[in-house]
């Protein structure tokens, strides 16, 4: 797992976002916030799953601080991160 860069996280992401909001992928800024990308709480929820389904990592466990959610990616290097340990 540990050979995944970072950029190809970004761009799952971005495809999972797309998904759970409907907006289209080339819509999702991966420098703007979760929310200015229309997920909200529910939507954080169904991220974090795909993020278990895709990566195996638990970020619900791993203490999420506001840093690391504040862009697509800052998410994208905490699951790399995340992927290390």
């Amino acid at each position: 797992m540990t050979d995944v860069s970072v950029e190809e996280i970004v761009r799952a992401l971005r495809k999972e976002i797309s998904v759970i909001t409907s907006r289209d992928v080339s819509k999702i800024d991966p420098e703007g916030s979760l929310a200015s990308n229309g997920i909200n709480s529910m939507g954080f929820i169904e991220l974090l799953l795909s993020v278990e389904r895709l990566w195996n990592v638990k970020l619900v466990d791993a203490g999420l601080t506001m840093a690391d959610v504040r862009t697509v990616n800052a998410l994208a290097g905490r699951i790399r991160q995340e992927m290390d340990k």
